[in-house]
Parts: C-alpha cells; structure tokens; sequence
C-alpha cells in the first residue's frame, strides 16, 4: 500500500449530499489521484527578457463524471473534524482557484525548477498559508485556475537561462507535464547578405510566439544560405523559404497563429508572412517593409524591427536589384547567416514603436538623438512606389491582392 500524503477527493452526489471522505492513502489503485484529477501549466510567453514578469497558469481539472472536492492537506482537519467545519464548506464562495492549492506542494512549494544544465534548483519558499483555506469543488469535467506571476516567488528566474517546471500539488501527489521557459537577456538578430547586414529587434510582448519561432529557428540555422526571394521595390523584401520559391515552410510544418497588434508597418518593420486565406498559416518566411504599408496593419504580425543607418542602407540596396517580371531577383541575394547577440546593457531600453507616419516613437528611457537606436528617417521616393504586389506564389505571401496594397 502506497502511503500517501492526505489529499481528501470528496466526491459529491448530484443532489448535493455529501459521500463519506474519500482519502487518497486509501486507494486501492496508486494511480487513482492521477486518474481523477489533472495538474497543468500553461504560458502565453515562452521566452522572457531578464527581469520580465514570467505568467504562468496553474489549472486542475476534473476528469471524471462526478464532483470532487479538493482540500490542501495541512488544513483538512480544520473544515473536516467537526459539524463547524462541514457549515464552512457550505458557505464558501470564493471563484478560481486559490494561491494556497498552488502552493500547496512539499514545503509549501509550487513548482520544482530544473535548469539547463541539470541542476536541480530548490522550490521551496516561504508562503505561510493563512487558515482556513478554501476547499476546491470540482464540477464534473470542471476546470479551475489561477495565474501566478512567479519571479516574485521564485528569484532565481530573473536570471537567464533554460528552466524547465513541473507542478506538483498536495505535496506531491498530482504532477503536471514540464513547461519550459527561457529567460534571455534583450537579444537581437543580425543578418549577413552579399548586400550588408542587417540587424533587427523583436516585439517581445507584441508577437511573443514570432519571436520565439525566428529564434528557435535561427538557432537551428535554418535560415542559412537561404535568400530573399522577392524584391518589390518601394514595398517589401521577402526571404526564408527553404525551397527558394515562395511555397516552403518549416521541415515539422509548424505554423503559427496570428499575433496581430497596433503596430503600423512602415519602413523597417519585420513580418512574418502567410497564405492571404489564413491568418494562422505562417511559418517561416519573413519580410521587411520598405516603406509605409497601411494595409498591412491589423491584418499581419509585426515581430521585428530594423536598427541602424547601416540596416536601412542594405535594404535599400536589396530593393535596388533587378528581378523579373515575378519580382524574384535576377541573380539570388544570399542571408548567409543569421546569428543572435545581447543587447549591450545600455541600449536595453524597451522598444521604439513606429508612429503611422514613419517616424518612431522613443521607448522609456532611450536616448534623445541615439543613432544606434534607428538612425535617421528615411523614406523611399513616391515615384518608386508600385499601386500593387502581385501575389507570388500564393501558398505564402506576405501581401494582400494587387489592388488593396497601398490603399
């Protein structure tokens, strides 16, 4: 017989009376807690700068037919031992799950933190829980949850570095499935071409989900001698297909879901491009605008952004190529490589949002007149612009139909 900590399943009956405690030492099955409730964590943002708050979802689900009552075992006695403590339970009506259910593993913890190079990092703190704590009533196939930001909880994840979590509630008896978060440090990724390189920042918390994937791509050298395979000049260059042609994606044909936002694309902002049909369909291929293109706003992921007077020089360089009449370059314009670097610590100032106009608006604390941060505005000339981007190859693309573009 198994002997586990005291976590009470109270099961209830569908007209509300109260079936003799259920405890879980008392199993027959060692697995039955497992079986009749689900631990589980959740993250909008998988990568996080150093010293972001890291927001994570902790929810229990029912996965049974019946209604299950959860108690966090030092407490029980206080709600279960006399007539009292049974009227308590009637009266409690607070909604979500509670931070003492979260924290109610072995030493008061939530989670156990394993780092990337095996360590195993202590997951203990000190969280007094405040008696009583509200039991947790399951519905049949009910769910309950409670986000937690824990660098508040958890110090050591401010630091960077790979973590991989794993919840373990009422001291160990249910176990969630490993989330993993990485803490970095501001990065940005620069791009050698035969024209120059180009360096570019991301929109952590505008595309969360694009960045991740452009960086877990870039660590994969998967864009590595690759090229941008089309130039429209006045509107966009486009690159990272595998098959050079506008129609491949990633080898595990991930896509993404869109992350559209308030960011209007002018020039230097970086896209993911995708199918005109689904916005969901990006995966791999990116683009940069090469000038003001509201009809992109709203309706395409911003994830990045040029820096520098030396960026903006070689985009216009490779706006300038000849192509066909499909604007696939005439001679194939290489990313030799694409590398990610911190950010030097004193240029770590937020992002700079573009304005609709062109021009971009400081992040806190950047430097008045820094020319590291964008360089100076430049537009293309009007005369250079083209009414329309014929779609090429319209499995990915990174434009609407002709007719909408620019208007």
């Amino acid at each position: 017989m198994h002997n586990y900590p005291m976590i009470f399943l109270i099961v209830l009956m569908s007209i509300g009376i109260l079936c003799p405690v259920v405890r879980a030492e008392e199993a027959s099955d060692p697995d039955e807690p497992a079986n009749l409730v689900k631990a589980s964590m959740r993250t909008d943002r998988a990568i996080v700068q150093t010293g972001e708050p890291i927001w994570v979802d902790f929810i229990l689900t029912n996965l049974t037919s019946e209604s299950l009552s959860l108690v966090v075992p030092e407490i029980a006695s206080l709600i279960h031992d006399n007539q009292s403590g049974q009227q308590g339970r009637l009266n409690q009506i607070e909604m979500g799950l509670p931070l003492a259910h979260v924290f109610s593993g072995i030493g008061n913890s939530a989670v156990s933190i394993k780092s990337s190079s095996g360590e195993q990092i202590d997951g203990k703190i000190l969280l007094k829980h405040e008696n009583p704590v509200p039991e947790v009533i399951l519905s049949p196939y009910g769910s309950v949850g409670l986000r937690v930001e824990l660098t508040q909880y958890y110090k050591m994840l401010i630091q960077s570095g790979t973590y991989q979590l794993i919840w373990r509630p009422y001291e160990g008896i249910l176990e969630s499935a490993p989330l993993t978060i990485e803490v970095m440090a501001e990065r940005q990724a620069v791009l050698l071409t035969d024209y120059g390189k180009i360096v570019i920042r991301f929109y952590y918390d505008k595309a969360p989900n694009h960045v991740h994937n452009f960086i877990e791509l870039i660590k994969e050298r998967f864009y590595d001698e690759l090229t941008f395979h089309r130039v429209v000049p006045g509107g966009i260059i486009q690159g990272g297909c595998p098959r050079g042609d506008g129609f491949g994606i990633r080898k595990d044909e991930k896509r993404l879901k869109a992350e559209f936002s308030d960011i209007p694309f002018v020039e230097g902002t970086v896209g993911m491009a995708r199918t005109p049909s689904d916005p969901d369909s990006a995966s791999c291929q990116f683009f940069i605008s090469l000038s003001r293109q509201p009809s992109f706003d709203g309706k395409q992921t911003a994830f990045g952004y040029v820096v520098g007077d030396a960026s903006l020089e070689t985009i216009r360089k490779i706006s300038e190529v000849p192509t066909n009449s499909q604007n696939k370059p005439d001679k194939p314009v290489y990313i030799r490589s694409i590398s990610l670097e911190n950010i030097p610590p004193s240029e770590r100032t937020g992002p700079v949002v573009p304005l609709a106009g062109g021009s971009r608006k400081k992040g806190v604390g950047e430097k008045k007149n820094d020319p590291s941060r964008f360089g100076k505005a430049r537009h293309i000339s009007r005369r250079h612009q083209v009414s329309g981007l014929p779609a090429v190859a319209p499995s990915i693309t990174a434009t609407k139909p002709a007719s909408t573009i620019g208007q």
